[in-house]
């Protein structure tokens, strides 16, 4: 596979892949980023143009059957995917471009220039808040394409419930059905059994039926409100993407902030039943003169990562009960998120990142999602009549112990597995697998 970019995006997919043992070349004009690339990752980096003949066959573009186009300037990207397509026989050319005046506000129906899968980084990430916000703002919570189960990832406070048990006993206390999939552990990640215990400071990757939510939260102490008046900070492309997930009489009980004439003349325009605030969010009095403590929740959506963050957490000190921010530049903050007082962090490249290795991965594949700094990958994949676990209980599926089929969704019913659990044709299910094992756990289901 060749990448082009070793910014943010391309550097975690190449990440991504190389950690699965996949044969990576990346191509960067930048010397910096191409040394920063090149240090870190077991990978060729190829310093240059990603226009350039030269430096595509050198990158063994003949050879490849997928290129990934990930610079930060969309004419670069298209103009990348045009030229491999039009003088290289590659079946797969992905390429981020964020320009609406290219795609179009939905996105476009057939290929431009030879490019089979457009990824659009702010339209993805406004579908991952969209999805946290419609759950209830619990935690840093996961939906999939094909089935109603969820994935929440939980942060154990010393005053939680689970501290100091195992999960067996965890289970057995809460009647609800839930399954605790993975736990992240002082930088690591593991796959649970039923001894395992729980310790302060863990993050479990909880799946649960959307009707459980409630029960498993309950019992940590969390309750669930529902969320009306919502106050989005930024008026950003994101924020834009946000809106038009929601319905009109949804958005008549929303409010966006921004300090520009101009960007809030233009939201006012697109969307005249939103009320639009011009003010500076670092401003005392907005919070006095706007009433801002009695919205549900804020969405901090600026292109200013320690902006979003600070925002986020001020809310909450002055009584908004939920809070969420948009991480665009640092992916540092995400390791910090838990540790602060903040409902759910998204991170745009997080976003693009998923969205590309669901197109890779293949269209059996429904979604694709990584966490823990791409230590731990969450596929949806739809059983056929060649996977040779057809007609297999769990319990007699080799996962080595570095994987664990998490839930199954068949003919629209929903099942928390066990291990005596057979998986049949037409079934989706949940896998969590350890990145550096996905390659063998994914074989078992193709």
């Amino acid at each position: 596979m060749i990448i082009l970019g070793a910014g943010t995006r391309g550097f975690q997919i190449a990440k991504h892949l190389i950690e699965e043992k996949k044969d990576v070349v990346m191509i960067e004009s930048d010397p910096k980023k191409a040394s920063y690339a090149s240090s870190r990752l077991d990978c060729m980096v190829i310093n240059g143009s990603g226009t350039s003949i030269e430096k595509l066959e050198e990158a063994g573009i003949r050879d490849t059957d997928m290129f990934i186009s990930m610079t930060d300037s969309d004419e670069v990207n298209m103009v990348a995917c045009g030229l491999v397509s039009s003088e290289f026989e590659v079946e797969h050319k992905i390429a981020c471009i964020r320009n609406l005046t290219y795609i179009g506000s939905q996105g476009l129906s057939g290929k431009i220039l030879g490019i089979d899968y457009i990824i659009n980084p702010e339209a993805e990430a406004a579908k991952a808040i969209y999805e946290v916000v419609d759950k209830g703002v619990f935690s840093d919570m996961i939906s999939f394409e094909k089935t109603s189960l969820l994935l929440n990832n939980i942060h154990v406070t010393p005053d939680s419930a689970f501290v100091d048990k195992d999960i067996k006993s965890i289970r057995q206390a809460i009647n609800s059905d839930f399954l605790i999939a993975a736990i992240h552990h002082r930088h690591k990640m593991l796959v649970p059994s039923g001894d395992t215990i729980v310790r302060n400071g863990d993050t479990l990757s909880v799946v649960t039926e959307e009707g459980s939510i409630e029960s498993v939260f309950n019992a940590i102490g969390k309750k669930k409100k529902k969320i009306k008046r919502i106050l989005i900070v930024g008026g950003s492309k994101t924020a834009r993407f946000l809106l038009k997930n929601f319905s009109q009489s949804d958005r008549r009980s929303f409010a966006l902030v921004d300090s520009d004439s101009d960007v809030c003349k233009d939201f006012a325009e697109e969307f005249p039943e939103l009320l639009i605030i011009k003010a500076d969010v670092t401003d005392e009095t907005l919070y006095e003169d706007e009433d801002i403590s009695n919205y549900d929740l804020m969405i901090t959506l600026t292109g200013n990562d320690e902006l979003n963050i600070l925002t986020a957490i001020y809310a909450k000190k002055i009584g908004i009960d939920k809070s969420m921010a948009l991480i665009k530049h640092n992916n540092n903050y995400l390791k910090l998120a838990p540790h602060l007082d903040l409902d759910s962090v998204i991170a745009v490249s997080s976003s693009t990142v998923n969205s590309a290795l669901r197109y890779i991965r293949g269209e059996n594949f429904k979604s694709v999602h990584s966490l823990f700094d791409g230590k731990l990958e969450v596929f949806e994949f739809e059983i056929n009549g060649d996977t040779s676990v057809v007609n297999k209980k769990i319990k007699e599926i080799n996962l080595r112990g570095k994987g664990l089929i998490a839930g199954i969704t068949r003919e629209g019913n929903n099942i928390v597995p066990t291990g005596e659990n057979m998986l049949k044709v037409g079934d989706v299910i949940l896998v969590t697998v350890e990145r550096s094992h996905i390659d063998y756990v994914q074989k078992l289901f193709l």
